[in-house]
């Protein structure tokens, strides 16, 4: 069920009912299984069979940490293989179900076999939608009990609603146990603030996800062949790498803003989990703005465990690489995204070992050759959000080839826009009116910088000039009906 649908809409208005009319301060049982209940109806409304999948998720992992609660720290053995048991009934699920057509088809190339049409394994499942997002959410818990760092749930209805909590259900954010049982018996009670502010965020994703996203995707999704051709019009390319990764922001920030204000009228927080990620000065900090709840997930459960920054500079290198060759095939089963993972590897090992970040920002400035650190701090920024945009070429694509010839043709048109700009013939027009669709990305982002920079908070008025402003847009300038992005992760 997506968010931007009538089917939503009135999905939610039943919502609503049971928040205004199940308890006082909404702590009882009732009003917390009821969205246990309408969790698990949210993702089961389009394919019914796929909520067996979720259903074992959650009695997998809470079996799991109840046999880790009861079994001592002295017993190690056999903790280890309650956690390695766990670890493979999970992403042995999420391997068949997401990796199975693309380990095939690599098996099949290794031994030069060529596909067979008639072989079940060549058969493409439906891909669950939220597998990656519930699947580790879940897992994170099940570690941080096999750590010892948070409590093993004895009620099983609570860490159902944990898992199966529906706004941030099917693409995130990835939430911690630590960040949502605290929250389990605290007053919720209704308020015109708690409100208001839900109905901003949602008002915000829909205005970035129906206005900027969509309407980029349909430039994107018109030109992406023939800015794949050889004969690309040199800037075309670029442009639809810049639109692209204007899209792909505001597609996920947009469902995530939706899922986070419906969560605050229900009485629940959920983490931030972008942060204007296209000001970030060097990689390190990119990651820390970008889809921020999957990279402490990456760090917490990948990075730490193969040894972090201990080690020495090398170790730290390959760990870093590893991190971002699994981040890159989490998103996507397909050679595209382990290069898009190879091409952000590179560049944060680079920035690493030349050891660059000590030039950059208020601490380079205080260097007598602050000069050198400002356009150091300039010119690594370019870098940076350079890379990135020329990395979504494989991020987009359906394969390397076309990936390589999108890329190759991005950068030959970089350096044309002076020259022939960012038209050409037959567009009518659409590339420019196209770039206009970028403006809100810039603005949000100048915006967060005004405000870390001079630290100038947002006041009501300012926000409800936003708010007037996002209303128009939306009702005027929505594009049809486009899917989200992360839903196929």
């Amino acid at each position: 069920m997506s968010f931007v649908s009538i089917t939503f809409l009135i999905f939610y208005l039943i919502v609503l009912t049971l928040r205004f009319s199940v308890g006082r301060d909404k702590r009882s049982a009732w009003y917390l299984y009821g969205l246990l209940v309408l969790g698990l109806l949210f993702y089961g409304w389009h394919v019914p069979v796929y909520l067996l999948l979720l259903l074992s998720c959650i009695v997998t992992n809470f079996a799991a940490a109840m046999a880790l609660r009861s079994l001592s720290e002295n017993n190690r053995y056999l903790r280890s293989f309650t956690l390695l048991l766990v670890l493979a009934i999970n992403l042995g699920l999420l391997a068949y179900f997401k990796y199975r057509g693309f380990l095939y088809e690599l098996y099949l190339d290794f031994v030069g076999v060529p596909a067979r049409q008639g072989s079940i394994l060549a058969v493409e499942l439906l891909l669950p939608v939220g597998i990656s997002f519930y699947t580790f959410q879940a897992l994170s818990y099940t570690i941080d009990v096999y750590r010892g760092r948070e409590p093993a749930q004895t009620r099983p209805g609570r860490f159902a609603l944990y898992v199966a909590f529906f706004p941030q259900l099917v693409a995130g954010p990835i939430v911690r146990a630590s960040q949502f049982f605290y929250q389990w018996s605290r007053p919720r009670r209704v308020r015109l603030m708690v409100f208001s502010w839900g109905a901003y965020l949602i008002l915000r994703g829909l205005f970035f996800k129906v206005v900027v996203a969509d309407n980029l995707a349909q430039v994107v999704n018109k030109y992406w062949r023939l800015a794949s051709s050889p004969d690309a019009p040199e800037t075309l390319a670029f442009s639809l790498l810049v639109f692209y990764a204007c899209q792909l922001l505001c597609d996920f920030m947009g469902y995530t803003d939706i899922a986070r204000g419906v969560a605050y009228q229900l009485g629940f927080r959920l983490p931030i989990n972008f942060n204007a990620p296209y000001i970030a000065g060097s990689f390190s900090d990119f990651w820390h703005r970008w889809h921020i709840t999957l990279s402490q997930w990456m760090r917490d459960y990948v990075y730490v465990p193969l040894g972090g920054s201990r080690g020495g500079l090398w170790r730290t290198c390959r760990n870093l690489v590893v991190v971002m060759l699994v981040s890159g095939l989490w998103h996507g089963a397909g050679l595209n995204f382990i290069a898009w993972g190879a091409v952000q590897a590179v560049a944060i090992v680079i920035e690493k070992v030349t050891g660059i970040t000590r030039w950059l920002g208020p601490a380079g400035m205080q260097h007598k050759w602050w000069p050198a650190s400002l356009f150091v701090t300039l010119l690594w920024y370019l870098v940076v959000q350079l890379t990135w945009v020329f990395s979504m070429a494989f991020f987009r694509s359906v394969d390397i080839e076309t990936a390589w010839q999108v890329l190759g043709n991005a950068m030959q048109g970089l350096f044309l826009i002076k020259e022939h700009g960012v038209e050409f013939a037959k567009s009518n027009g659409v590339i420019t009116a196209a770039w206009w669709f970028t403006f809100p990305v810039v603005a949000l982002h100048f915006r967060t910088f005004v405000a870390e920079q001079f630290r100038v908070r947002s006041s009501v008025y300012e926000r409800s000039i936003y708010a007037g402003a996002m209303i128009y847009a939306v009702v005027s300038l929505y594009a049809p009906d486009q899917r989200f992005i992360y839903f196929q992760f």
